[in-house]
């Protein structure tokens, strides 16, 4: 009885219990069969983590082996696109060759190809699934190690439907959860690519280093434009008041040049232009154009600098002043034409603030 117990696979094997043989004409002589010992089970583990394995390993190989379909398509028509599943199937039967005493579905010849088509069509299901997936969800893949890695899920989920219950559930939970692992890192990685990507398209428009692009708030006063540079120009928000362009504008600089010497430079003290000379009404129409007046800015002995308060510079040149904030390395400087109130460049350079990424991301990206 033990040769003929030996010699049953493994999956099939039961422990005899009783005298002799079966009859249907004795049945109070009956053998008893009870479930496969603790030794049974155990080695039965070893065919089937070898056939997982391989099942996997073969899944795995689905994403190089697109590729090359993708190429097999283009030189050999519908023909080559039966190419991969007729492959796929051949290995995986031959895995269950080589495994056969892991299930009942792979006992026999005719089981086996049946075997191999269901966990081929299984796995190829799954793995275009997650690729219809990521299409929907508009998801870049990435590099492609761990997609290839987690190609072959699928294949084993299918394989352990025919291998008994208890193994069954655990291998389900094991791929289900490298799956929901699988999907949590790509969404991460998807996340990281997407900050990466959106901060790109931002430092792209701007026109200096993000530490200097601040704005502030002046009452009465609006920017002319989102700050993307160091320099960002403020007009009154009531043009009623000014008499040509740029008279009465406030201008914030920003920069990491120290403030040198007894003028506060070597920044230049700009000077707002002067009223334009507009062509007299009874100019002729082909007559030269008036030439307009410039104001150069003042020279370094023209101008004067002291100390307001604790931490701000006032200076004042020839037609213009400003007052400075030094802020670490960061000096701040908000400047205009002498027609305009000392007090609002002070409310302009106390005001000023870094402008965060978001702020910009809103204003420029509209997102």
């Amino acid at each position: 009885m033990a040769g003929v117990v030996s010699a049953v696979p493994v999956w099939r094997r039961q422990r005899l219990i009783g005298g002799g043989p079966t009859s249907h004409s004795n049945p109070a002589c009956e053998r008893l069969y009870v479930p496969d010992s603790f030794d049974d089970r155990l080695a039965r583990l070893g065919p089937v983590a070898a056939q997982l394995a391989a099942v996997y390993v073969l899944g795995c190989l689905t994403l190089p082996v697109a590729a090359a379909l993708f190429v097999v398509l283009i030189f050999g028509g519908g023909f080559g696109l039966l190419v991969v599943p007729v492959a796929a199937v051949g290995l995986i039967f031959l895995a269950g060759t080589v495994t056969s005493d892991a299930s009942p579905a792979t006992s026999t010849a005719a089981r086996r190809f049946w075997w191999a088509v269901a966990v081929t069509t299984g796995g190829m299901v799954g793995v275009g699934g997650v690729a219809w997936l990521t299409t929907v969800f508009d998801m870049k893949y990435g590099e492609m190690a761990p997609w290839t890695l987690a190609a072959g899920l699928p294949y084993v989920a299918v394989a352990a439907l025919f291998i008994g219950r208890r193994i069954r559930v655990t291998v389900l939970a094991v791929v289900l959860i490298l799956g929901v692992g699988a999907g949590m890192a790509v969404h991460g990685q998807f996340r990281r690519q997407h900050t990466e990507d959106r901060r790109a398209d931002l430092m792209s428009l701007l026109r200096a280093p993000l530490d200097q692009i601040y704005t502030t708030e002046i009452p009465g006063y609006r920017p002319t434009a989102t700050p993307v540079t160091a320099t960002t120009e403020y007009e009154p928000s009531d043009q009623a008041t000014v008499k040509y362009w740029r008279e009465q504008s406030i201008v914030l600089t920003v920069s990491h040049t120290a403030v040198q010497g007894p003028d506060c430079g070597p920044d230049v003290l700009c000077v707002p232009q002067p009223p334009p000379v507009l062509r007299a009404t009874d100019a002729p129409a082909d007559g030269p154009e008036p030439v307009q007046p410039t104001a150069p800015p003042p020279r370094p002995e023209e101008i004067t600098c002291r100390p307001d308060g604790s931490s701000l510079l006032y200076r004042r040149g020839r037609g213009a002043h400003e007052y400075i904030r030094t802020d670490g390395n960061t000096v701040l400087r908000a400047g205009a034409g002498i027609v305009v109130d000392k007090a609002l460049l002070k409310t302009a350079v106390l005001a000023a603030r870094p402008v965060g990424e978001d702020e910009l991301e809103t204003e420029l990206l509209g997102r």
